[in-house]
């Protein structure tokens, strides 16, 4: 059974083919466009390439799929090729499939927490998902609780607010202290970068504009309204720019730790209705990593399971599955295999010549006879390096196939590739990927962290061995590397282990700021032309600058 299931809302749209219930490819349409989040496309959006993409990577057409599924929260002009096939799911039962039909559990307990999902309608009025607690098992998704708000206009428009929505608030709070993307959006992930250079003057205000109790978040609009007035208001106070950056940290920090609490006493709700030791996590708030950790830290919990792309690109993948599953009637097993979250299309090696070959003599070329050995004396003597292997990841996060590395070890490398590379501020962090079986010389936590969601802290006595991974308040968001899922990524940081006793790289999304993370070898190429990377590897490959470029 083939099935193309569709994704997004009115942002981060993606496409997914499943193929008797195995994920064939999966891939987000900004990938394609090259414009972040897919936002403002117009009717270019009715293309709907990622679902060309991935039928393409099956050999198929359109006509040769059994089922299209959707979500209903979906931009419907994404859905217009196909709308007249389409089989209609929620927007959070689709996050609860992305992340329940990828996980290693027979059976767990769900939690989708977002910014907004679909609408219904509740004693007359337009409410919204928020979030939605479930069961799953091998008989699907059973809801145990959903949480919804109400929508702020009488009009239905993709962009309004929803009460009692945790991701709003985040969001919020980010847009009132800078912090945007394209569409005006709010940049979350800027503001968990920041937080730790807080302090927690505001934790408690910011707790009063909001209930919490016995698993339920409640949020009015008066109150959300307070929110970002008490946040314009302390800026206003602010002497001087040095003044307000202080208050934007301590907002990042009060927001961060606000939503730490939430998702910890949910967490914590559902552990004691569903009786569950493993939890499943999706919707834009599970991209939180270090609120993720805090889960697995402080509540009963046992095992946890995020998927890659946890956001609503990620729905496309959800659909797809609950078509098999529910739709189709095929029981779910868990895989005894990781889900692999690299599920972009394979280039062929003439595609990667070719791209090369079309900057005529800009660039210089070798082929090593130790690719890992090369690269890893090149990382280890300095150089940034652009890291383009295999299929593509899904996701927000540069999982080892579209990365840049670098040395961990040098204490100015975050400083030299957020002003030289990714063009971004200052204080943003890098990551850190790591030998799964060398992981806890490092890190102070056993369990693994394949998909970049968890954010633990690095030992005490290791933070001098790799500071530009190591984030102001000692912690890291954790990247393991396993050979099963990623042979390529093991070989290079065993090599770089071999030079210099350290088997851990930094590891961050190959793109500049504000753009997507390359797809092919021609967005590779032109992402090393135009910023300061040293060294570019397209799967054997060693490229670099030719002199005066």
């Amino acid at each position: 059974m083939r099935i193309l299931g569709l994704g997004g809302s009115h942002h981060d749209f993606g496409a997914c083919l499943v193929e008797d219930g195995r994920v064939v490819s999966a891939v987000e349409e900004e990938r394609l466009v090259r414009k972040k989040i897919a936002f403002g496309l117009g009717p270019r959006l009715q293309q709907c390439r990622a679902g060309d993409y991935v039928l393409a990577e099956g050999g198929l057409g359109p006509q040769d799929v059994d089922l299209i599924v959707a979500n209903d929260f979906v931009n419907p002009v994404y859905t217009l090729r196909h709308r007249d096939r389409i089989e209609w799911i929620g927007h959070h039962l689709s996050h609860a499939a992305s992340t329940f039909y990828t996980s290693p559990f027979q059976e767990a307990a769900v939690l989708v927490m977002d910014g907004r999902g679909s609408t219904v309608e509740r004693d007359g009025e337009q409410h919204g998902e928020t979030v939605t607690f479930y069961r799953g098992d091998a008989d699907g998704l059973t809801p145990v609780r959903s949480l919804t708000g109400r929508v702020a206009t009488a009009e239905h428009r993709l962009d309004d607010t929803y009460e009692n929505s945790i991701g709003w608030m985040y969001e919020a709070v980010s847009k009132e202290i800078g912090f945007r993307t394209v569409g005006g959006m709010g940049a979350p992930g800027k503001t968990m970068g920041l937080a730790p250079y807080g302090t927690p003057r505001h934790v408690e205000a910011l707790a009063a504009l909001y209930d919490l109790h016995d698993g339920t978040f409640r949020q009015s609009l008066a109150q959300q309204d307070a929110v970002r007035a008490l946040v314009a208001g302390e800026l206003a106070k602010a002497a001087d720019e040095e003044a307000a950056d202080a208050v934007r940290a301590d907002f990042a920090y009060a927001v961060q730790a606000n939503t730490e609490r939430i998702v910890v006493e949910l967490a914590r709700w559902l552990h004691r209705e569903t009786g569950a030791t493993d939890l499943c996590l999706a919707g834009g708030v599970a991209l939180n990593s270090v609120a993720n950790y805090l889960i697995l830290r402080d509540t009963p919990f046992e095992r946890l399971h995020i998927v890659p792309a946890a956001g609503d690109g990620g729905t496309a993948i959800g659909a797809a599955l609950y078509g098999h599953h529910v739709l189709g009637g095929h029981p779910w097993a868990p895989s005894p295999e990781l889900f692999s979250p690299y599920l972009g299309r394979l280039h062929t090696e003439a595609e990667i010549e070719a791209a090369v070959a079309a900057q005529g003599g800009r660039l210089r070329v070798e082929r090593p006879d130790d690719l890992y050995a090369t690269v890893a004396r090149e990382l280890a003597d300095g150089a940034v390096v652009g890291w383009f292997q295999g299929r593509s990841e899904i996701g927000p996060r540069a999982l080892g196939n579209r990365s840049i590395l670098a040395d961990p070890r040098d204490p100015g490398m975050k400083d030299r590739i957020n002003a030289k590379v990714k063009h971004r501020e200052a204080f943003r962090p890098f990551a850190p990927v790591v030998l799964e079986d060398r992981q806890t010389e490092y890190f102070d936590t056993a369990v693994p962290a394949h998909y970049m969601l968890l954010v633990p802290q690095v030992r005490e006595d290791r933070r001098a061995d790799i500071p530009s991974v190591t984030h102001i308040d000692g912690s890291a968001r954790l990247q393991t590397a396993t050979p099963a899922l990623n042979p390529e990524l093991c070989a290079l940081i065993t090599a770089f282990d071999r030079i210099t006793g350290v088997p851990v790289l930094l590891n961050t999304s190959f793109n500049d700021n504000e753009e997507p993370i390359v797809e092919s070898p021609e967005d590779a190429v032109r992402c090393f032309l135009t910023t300061e990377l040293d060294v570019l590897v397209l799967h054997g490959l060693v490229v670099r600058k030719a002199d005066g470029t």
